[in-house]
């Protein structure tokens, strides 16, 4: 903006940033402008630039555009601060920026550090780079800017410029360049109050920057040495990061330039999509193999589809497929990128700790050796990584032990539930109690009191009698002869019999029909039974490992990981778990370790652990994240994911186990075929034989036991007596 009789003629600067501003700026929901107006440092051309991106501004609110403009003056910021500012800026919802710096470096490493810590991503668009004497061919090549590739930038050269637009550096000649010191423009301190200093304002403001006019009685001339003469005899050159193609990505490419005429020269497209034809760059893909998402193995030179990327071993490639490896090769043939894979072994996606070391898959995102990782990854680690759109459900479930077959020796118990056995004892004490009473009371009223009523022996015949009965036994004699008892035994022989019969049918079916014990075929059911489980990779329970639900506590605790030999063993125990999960498709994904034989006698829980939907992870803050999003919906919306997860499945799990896995997932168990019958069949009388013995065994000690000891105090009591008689005897005679 030159002043020409006090009033503001437009400069071709100004002309070509209302160009940008209006195209590519106008449209956008926040706009942050970083520049160094206050400093003593700023030169003619950043003020210049600034006034001009004042006015670009004002003129789009003009138009009923509402844009919010934030400023960041970093004249007396420190690096941390500049941090904090841009952070800021970026989580709400920063979408354009313009830098307006003597050092645009010191810009992009706090917006790189934004990107790293943001909690809103990938929301940039555009990014304008106003410079005067930085160099394209040194800052362009900042491979930072490889994270944001929609940008800009804007250095002046003189008519003679070093930097031809073909990019084709001419010798220098031996006059100088820099033009010579001319009458311009003196920028007062009133001419920089009207710029903001270091402000923040919130997205919500709008772009109504005012100005006042320049004129000759605000603005003093002064000789300043700078790009800003009256002459304006130099070139506004635009270069870009060429980012595309399969070498040179970090290269300084010249787009355009704008002319003191206002014109361009070549009139492209100053922003050009980078990102929608890669042209042959490389994308580095870290990937496990986990069946059937990923199948990830290094093999011999010429039978893999896929380049490594470690290229010194020239005599082998990559063998890539699966149901989301495809989502990955697929895009790369719709974008034009080549394709190097590095495979992380079977199952290792590793970790990422807070000492901020990792391992695995993720530890390949975390030191960015690989750009995009990709083979069932849930959103465990957000707030690091970058994290794709959601493409399969993928549930955790458990292998379980089936129901087993009561013991043959609990045969006889088992018709009739512990409480009911319980309840059957206190009715079996209390008629005998009962029948005790009666026989005492009629004792008590027949006969004298002189004839001595034995309790114990009444009672041990009263309890035997009662047990006869309820065994279908004949009741010893006992004399009927009083009414009482007679109505007594009638009704207890009736329910007896009763008994007897719901008892016997009982046992008849269980030994027709095998009986089992509950299935534990519920997840709430194995965390109360207490049984451990496993899985070979401790990234199993990283979604529930901080559950405020008890079940998912208690899983979490018994959970171990193991190697696939432990795994293979315990899946024959009968008191063990195996992780399997539940794919998109409805089929199974397992390993090897897991059998047709261990199947057996094995059931899958009802319902799922937890579920969680898959994801591609990323660097934080990666390009091409937006457009491998809408990838992944085309793949899921056509059909092609459920069509490539079957596909693998089919290809790489064992059709019988799968098979097996189906039927015990409806609830199928394997019946017991028929067989001669064994000792073991029998073991119920023999335990209730065995049982009976070792009762009458006890019973027979203790009658021994207490004989001996009757026998011994009547003999205590007679030598006592005979003592006694002696004593008294001796008394006589001496008397």
């Amino acid at each position: 903006m030159l002043v020409h009789g006090g009033i503001l003629e437009e400069t071709h600067v100004t002309a070509l940033l209302q160009i940008l501003i209006g195209n590519y700026f106008g449209n956008l929901y926040s706009v942050l402008i970083v520049h160094n107006a206050t400093s003593n440092a700023a030169s003619n051309l950043q003020l210049e630039y600034l006034n001009a991106v004042q006015l670009a501004f004002r003129n789009q609110s003009q138009h009923g555009k509402i844009i919010g403009v934030q400023w960041i003056d970093v004249a007396k910021l420190n690096h941390m601060e500049l941090n904090a500012l841009t952070l800021h800026a970026v989580d709400i919802s920063t979408e354009g920026f313009i830098t307006i710096l003597s050092n645009t470096t010191f810009f992009l490493h706090s917006r790189y550090y934004a990107t790293r810590n943001a909690e809103l991503r990938l929301k940039d668009k555009f990014y304008l780079f106003l410079c005067e004497n930085e160099s394209p061919e040194k800052m362009l090549t900042a491979e930072i800017l490889q994270f944001y590739p929609h940008h800009l930038m804007i250095v002046p050269t003189t008519t003679k410029s070093r930097y031809p637009l073909n990019g084709i550096a001419t010798p220098e000649p031996e006059e100088e360049l820099e033009p010579k010191p001319t009458q311009t423009t003196k920028i007062t301190k009133a001419t920089l109050n009207k710029y903001p200093k270091t402000t923040f304002t919130t997205a919500t403001s709008i772009a109504t920057i005012t100005t006042s006019k320049l004129t000759l009685n605000s603005v003093e001339a002064q000789l300043k040495p700078t790009w800003g003469n009256t002459q304006r005899d130099f070139n506004l050159e635009l270069w870009t990061q060429k980012f595309v193609g399969s070498v040179g990505n970090l290269d300084a490419v010249p787009l355009d330039a704008f002319l003191p005429n206002k014109t361009f020269t070549k009139n492209v497209e100053l922003y050009p999509n980078k990102v929608t034809n890669l042209k042959g760059r490389t994308l580095r893909v870290g990937s496990i193999t986990y069946i059937p998402y990923v199948v990830t193995n290094y093999v011999s030179a010429g039978l893999g589809n896929t380049d490594p990327i470690n290229t010194n071993h020239a005599n082998r490639t990559v063998y890539y497929t699966g149901s989301e490896a495809n989502i990955v090769k697929t895009f790369c043939q719709v974008r034009n990128c080549h394709l190097r894979v590095e495979p992380y072994g079977v199952d290792d996606w590793g970790a990422i700790y807070d000492n901020e070391t990792a391992t695995g898959n993720l530890g390949g995102i975390y030191a960015q050796h690989i750009e995009l990782a990709i083979g069932c990854f849930y959103n465990w680690y957000n707030n690091i990584t970058e994290t794709s759109g959601t493409i399969a459900r993928s549930a955790v479930t458990l292998l379980g032990p089936a129901p087993a077959l009561h013991p043959a020796w609990r045969t006889n118990i088992m018709p009739f539930s512990n409480k009911l056995w319980v309840f059957l004892l206190c009715t079996l004490s209390l008629c005998s109690f009962l029948m005790y009473f009666i026989k005492f009371s009629n004792h008590s009223f027949k006969h004298s009191k002189n004839r001595v009523f034995r309790h114990m022996n009444v009672l041990e015949h009263s309890v035997l009698n009662i047990f006869a009965i309820f065994i279908q036994q004949p009741y010893a004699h006992t004399g009927l002869h009083y009414i009482s008892i007679r109505v007594f035994l009638t009704v207890l022989l009736c329910a007896a019999l009763t008994l007897e019969n719901i008892y016997s049918g009982q046992l008849k079916s269980i030994l027709t029909i095998p009986f089992y014990s509950e299935p534990i075929d519920t997840t709430y059911k194995w965390s109360q039974i207490n049984w451990k489980w496993a899985a070979p990779a401790v990234i199993w329970v990283k979604t529930i490992e901080n559950s405020d639900l008890v079940k998912e506590q208690v899983l979490t605790k018994n959970f171990e990981t193991q190697n696939y030999d432990f795994l293979y063993n315990a899946s024959f125990r009968n008191d063990y778990g195996i992780g399997i999960e539940r794919l998109m498709s409805g089929s199974f994904s397992f390993s090897d370790f897991l059998t047709t034989a261990a199947l057996d006698n094995k059931i899958v829980l009802k319902d799922d652990l937890y579920f969680d939907w898959t994801r591609a992870i990323s660097i934080r803050g990666w390009p091409l994240m937006p457009l491998f999003n809408e990838h992944i919906l085309i793949c899921i919306e056509t059909g092609l994911f459920i069509h490539w997860e079957k596909e693998a499945a089919e290809q790489y799990l064992n059709r019988q186990v799968q098979d097996m896995m189906f039927k015990l997932a409806s609830g199928h168990i394997n019946k017991v075929p028929p067989r001669k019958l064994t000792v073991e069949n029998i073991s119920a009388a023999l335990f209730a034989l065995g049982f009976g013995y070792l009762i009458a065994a006890i019973v027979l000690l203790l009658e021994i036991f207490t004989s001996k000891l009757t026998q011994s105090s009547n003999e205590i009591k007679k030598k006592a007596t005979l003592k006694r008689k002696q004593r008294m005897l001796n008394k006589n005679l001496q008397s």
